[in-house]
């Protein structure tokens, strides 16, 4: 395997009051940023509406991420990497995660999270990670 694939797909659940479950997928950079996002209409037919300027028309917007796909014909580790090194960052601990020969690859390329992950688009275009991991308290 010599492919290289520069990028991989979230797919996350926009967090909110309603009870509709409104599916986002992300295509992030080597580096994590946001290359291209949209909103899913039907995964069942595959029908997905792009979003231009993601840091601007998703702003304010929480996301929980779902799961990750890769190419599983490509290298995808330099991003995977980068994204794992994020994700412990923000205090995910990471376990089982599998070489690019193993099965999982295709089905949790990652491997298993501790936590749930959400996570929101900055004016830059990168993700931002957060976990109940991390303890959020005011400085007096």
């Amino acid at each position: 395997m010599n492919i290289v694939s520069p990028e991989i797909v979230i797919n996350s659940t926009l967090v909110s009051n309603n009870q509709e479950a409104r599916f986002y997928e992300f295509i992030l950079r080597e580096n994590l940023d946001v290359m291209e996002c949209g909103y899913v209409e039907s995964l069942s037919e595959g029908v997905m509406h792009i979003i231009d300027n993601a840091p601007v028309n998703l702003h304010g917007y929480l996301f929980e991420l779902n799961h990750v796909r890769v190419n599983p014909h490509a290298d995808n580790n330099c991003v995977l990497n980068n994204l794992a090194e994020e994700l412990q960052r923000s205090g995910v601990e990471i376990y089982n995660q599998p070489s690019q020969e193993m099965m999982a690859m295709c089905f949790k390329p990652l491997g298993e999270l501790s936590d749930i992950v959400r996570f929101y688009i900055n004016a830059e275009r990168h993700l931002v990670f957060l976990s109940s991991s991390v303890k959020l308290f005011a400085v007096e």
